[in-house]
């Protein structure tokens, strides 16, 4: 029967840790069979290696069956296994004790589960309670063994978060190269197949423009508006294309300039409608006698109406969309904020990255092409987010010189 069958979730570092704490409660069962020490001492040790061995039992048969809260249940597991050890060195020789190396152990493995920046807590939690697992040996041992003992555990610690720090982006930027290498292979033949229906749809919509205009006795108004409308949505999709054509081949263009405050305004506009069907109203603070931008207008339309389109989603019941401008000395900064749901912190770290969405729908690859064109054009991008509260997204672009 296989792990889908038994409807468990099974991570390959889940195994890893199962199996470090298999090999871990078999090292310290034979310790306990062999090693000299009172009948009642060896009896009590190994009653509670067996509660131990449960324990373990019980805790991963929850990780394998939710895996989505394995960094919850692996949280509470090195709680409860400090607490054991510090019952269980007292017991076998205090801070001299072999099973103080079990310290070094959970620092080791719970560092490389949740990376760099938490190894330091880690490793600070686990030499506390190593420390004053044994208070009446702390006057036997001098202090510079014990520092240098907890030296050793939060090098330890440090080093195993680094490495898997490093792991993980590496195995990300694999991964995207894979991606993209493979998505670049396709963006010429799907272009292409785009182009041409779209130059079908767009010379008939001029067509039936001008045979519109020959009508006389009727009122045309609302006709050539539809038609106007076709027009520039099948340019914007070509638009789309082409700029989704220009980030796979990396081109460097001639920068061109663009008026921020006549393109978001304009865009705005556009959005308007849309907004108010769903229940979202815009406020637009744009500060004004802004030199133009080192950008060209098309990727300033495509960049703010990708980041504009998040913030629809993000708000599904409605709410509100504040775009507003700055100048400062050499260049332009562009915030567009929303009362949205907010982004986690743990996705918000990744939304940058291609491919990578919390969509059902969706390429990964907006904000991904977005940052592309502002770093292109000499400028930046960074998100500011909070779950329940709204997401804040602000972009500096260099003035035109």
């Amino acid at each position: 029967m296989n792990s889908q069958g038994l409807g468990l979730k099974i991570d390959p570092t889940d195994f890893v840790f199962a199996l470090v704490k298999l090999l871990a409660v078999f090292g310290a069962l034979i310790w306990g069979m062999y090693h000299p020490m009172a009948p009642n001492g060896r009896f009590f040790f190994l009653i509670l290696i067996g509660i131990y061995f449960i324990y373990n039992l019980a805790l991963y048969l929850c990780v394998f069956k939710f895996a989505d809260m394995a960094p919850k249940i692996y949280f509470l597991e090195l709680i409860i296994d400090l607490i054991f050890l510090s019952v269980i060195v007292p017991m076998t020789g205090g801070l001299n004790s072999t099973f103080t190396l079990g310290f070094f152990l959970l620092a080791a493995i719970h560092s490389f589960y949740y990376g760099l920046f938490a190894s330091i807590g880690i490793a600070l939690l686990v030499s506390g309670v190593y420390i004053f697992s044994c208070p009446d040996c702390l006057m036997k041992i001098h202090w510079t063994d014990i520092s240098l003992r907890a030296g050793f555990l939060l090098l330890l610690a440090v080093t195993m978060g680094y490495l898997s720090e490093r792991e993980r982006r590496m195995h990300r930027q694999l991964v995207n190269a894979e991606q993209l290498a493979a998505v670049g292979m396709m963006s010429s033949q799907i272009a292409h197949a785009v182009r041409n229906p779209l130059s079908t749809i767009s010379l008939s919509a001029e067509l039936l423009g001008d045979e519109i205009k020959k009508c006389r006795g009727f009122d045309t108004k609302e006709a050539e508006t539809l038609i106007g409308s076709i027009m520039n949505e099948v340019q914007e999709v070509n638009d789309v294309v082409e700029e989704h054509l220009k980030f796979m081949r990396k081109s460097k263009s001639g920068f061109k300039s663009c008026d921020v405050n006549a393109l978001l305004d304009s865009l705005v506009k556009f959005l308007e409608k849309e907004a108010a069907h769903k229940g979202i109203s815009f406020m637009k603070e744009l500060e004004g006698n802004l030199p133009d931008a080192r950008i060209e207008e098309s990727e300033l339309r495509q960049i703010m109406l990708n980041v504009m389109r998040n913030s629809f989603e993000a708000m599904p019941t409605g709410g509100q969309i504040r775009v507003y401008t700055n100048g400062g000395k050499k260049d332009i900064e562009i915030t567009i904020e929303d009362t949205g749901i907010g982004i986690s912190r743990e996705n918000l770290r990744r939304i940058f990255e291609p491919f990578f969405t919390t969509k059902d729908v969706g390429t990964g690859l907006g904000l991904y092409i977005a940052r592309d064109m502002v770093i292109t054009a000499g400028g930046g991008i960074s998100c500011e987010s909070k779950v329940n509260k709204g997401t804040k997204v602000k972009i500096r672009l260099p003035f035109v010189s």
